[in-house]
Parts: structure tokens; C-alpha cells; sequence
């Protein structure tokens, strides 16, 4: 496959239609098809099947769709730096960080990098944390801000900060007069929280297991801390929360007891490995170590 039949094969997985894909491509819905049916035909085999009315993509469709995203990804990269090459400027400052990191320390982070460095676009993709590393790992973004664990050998890891996992409550309720809330306590209590697959629900699981008490049984399942944080502000519950959600300063509220048995979670910075990193994201970063030394966990 050449890098046209490539590009049409990435057009149609990401848009899901020929039709779409010629219009993000901005060329005429025949000739995507014709790179298409050309492709198929040098292949020897299907890359879509057409089920009532709609492109699926087959199941080598879905084995070539990693390396092709990676090569694109690479290609977004390459495309970037030339535009920095271009323009003469240090350029664009892409990070990947979890929702619930969005709030926490970056903004100051990023209002200290922008009084020094106010030409420099800053752009901020808000994803769960696999995803976050996937897109450092491919190459798509300069930085990512993630918990720990980060298992990706393509990418490298620095811990900032380590937090601890939180009992958030209304200020009014009786057990915001506690220094902490153990788990075993929540035991018939149905808690607002982040699902069981995810970092932080993974590890208030096998935090539970390992000290032999139930988990606390997860009522509304969240898409963050944050939005944990906002229902229980509204009235849905108390939640189980990672405790950096309390330094956005958005929630006077409510109190956050850490959970015990302690649960603690690392904050990592990732950059892609063997590529150099950029004078923004060196300087993103110093500003975050300033910030986090100076935050009591």
C-alpha cells in the first residue's frame, strides 16, 4: 500500500463511510471508491463489507488500523514541526491528560508557562489514561500528565506528585467531622465513583481486597473525579474521589477525607521516548515540579 491508498483507508476507518471520507479528503466520492476497490484487489482481500446500506470494516481492516494510525500519527508530528520550522516560533505545546488532571495543577502551570512564553499555542486533549499514553506513545502529542501505572516502553515516565484517594461529602454531613472515613464504614453504602475498570477504580478494588474489606459499592458511575465531585455538590450521594480534585478550588462545599486503608496514586509526566523534547514542554514541566513540590499531599 502507498502512502494515497494509505491515506484513503484512514479516511474511511476514522470518517465510516466513502461518501465522508471523499469530503474530509476533499475529492470526489469515485475516486476514494476506485483507490479503494484498487487497494482490495492489490491486497487480495476485503478491508470493508457493505451490511445493510453501511461500510464495516473487516477483520483485517481492524489489524492493519494500529500501524496505520501510528504512521499518521507520525505524520501529524512531522507536519507540525515544519509548521514550527515555518513560522520561525517555538511553536504549539499539544498535552494528554486525564479530566481530572485537567483541573488540578495544570492551569496554574500553564498561566506561569504563558507569562513567559505568551507566543506559544498550548492545546490540551482531555482523555482517560490509556489514551493519554497511547497518543505520547504514537507521537501525537508533546507531553501527557497521567496516573501511574505506565507500563508503554514507548514512552518515558517521571513521577511528580503522588495523591491519595478521598471520601468527598457535603461540609453538613456527619462524616465530614472525621479525620478519615475507612471503607469498611461505607459498607450498604451506594457511592458515587469512577468505574471498576479504571486506574483509580482498579485500585480501590485491590486496596479493599487486600485489607479484607468489601469495596464500597460503586451507585453512579462517573466519567471523573470532577464530575463526582459536581453530583455530590448537587446532592446525588457522597463519592470516592482522587483528593487532587480538591486543589481546583471549585468545591468550598464540600469536605474531602482521605480513605483509609490508604490508597495512594501517583501522578506521572510522559514524553515520548528518543525524540528530543521541545523548550515548551521542558519548560511546561518545570512549572508543574514548581507546583507540586510546593502542594502538601
Amino acid at each position: 500500500m502507498n502512502l494515497k491508498q494509505l491515506e484513503v483507508f484512514h479516511a474511511i476507518m476514522q470518517a465510516g463511510s466513502v461518501t465522508a471520507a471523499a469530503r474530509n479528503l476533499n475529492v470526489s466520492q469515485p475516486a476514494v471508491s476506485n483507490v479503494l476497490k484498487h487497494v482490495e484487489q492489490q491486497l487480495g482481500f476485503k478491508l470493508f463489507e457493505r451490511i445493510g446500506g453501511r461500510l464495516h470494516p473487516t477483520a483485517e481492516a481492524n489489524d492493519l488500523l494500529p500501524d496505520v494510525n501510528d504512521i499518521f500519527g507520525r505524520v501529524g508530528t512531522l507536519n507540525r514541526i515544519v509548521q514550527e520550522m515555518r513560522d520561525g516560533r517555538s511553536g504549539r505545546l499539544v498535552i494528554a491528560t486525564s479530566p481530572t488532571l485537567v483541573h488540578a495543577f495544570l492551569p496554574r502551570a500553564i498561566a506561569r508557562f504563558r507569562e513567559r512564553s505568551p507566543a506559544v499555542q498550548v492545546s490540551i486533549q482531555s482523555l482517560p489514561t490509556p489514551l493519554a499514553v497511547e497518543r505520547v506513545a504514537r507521537r501525537e502529542v508533546d507531553m501527557g500528565i497521567v496516573y501511574a501505572p505506565v507500563a508503554d516502553s514507548a514512552v518515558e515516565s517521571e513521577e511528580i506528585y503522588t495523591t491519595e484517594i478521598a471520601c468527598v461529602v457535603p461540609k453538613d454531613h456527619h462524616l465530614a467531622k472525621r479525620r478519615h472515613v475507612s471503607a469498611d464504614s461505607l459498607r450498604g453504602v451506594s457511592v458515587i465513583s469512577l468505574g471498576a475498570t479504571t486506574r483509580l477504580g482498579m485500585l480501590i478494588e485491590e486496596a479493599c481486597r487486600k485489607a479484607r474489606v468489601p469495596a464500597p459499592a460503586v451507585g453512579i458511575e462517573a466519567s471523573s473525579s470532577l464530575a463526582a465531585c459536581l453530583m455530590v455538590s448537587e446532592g446525588a450521594g457522597i463519592a470516592l474521589v482522587d483528593r487532587v480534585t480538591s486543589f481546583s478550588g471549585k468545591f468550598g462545599d464540600l469536605a474531602f477525607r482521605p480513605l483509609r486503608p490508604r490508597i495512594g496514586v501517583a501522578v506521572h509526566l510522559i514524553y515520548p521516548r528518543d525524540r528530543p523534547r521541545s523548550r515548551a514542554a521542558v519548560r511546561l514541566s518545570e512549572q508543574l515540579r514548581r507546583i507540586t513540590r510546593k502542594v502538601k499531599p
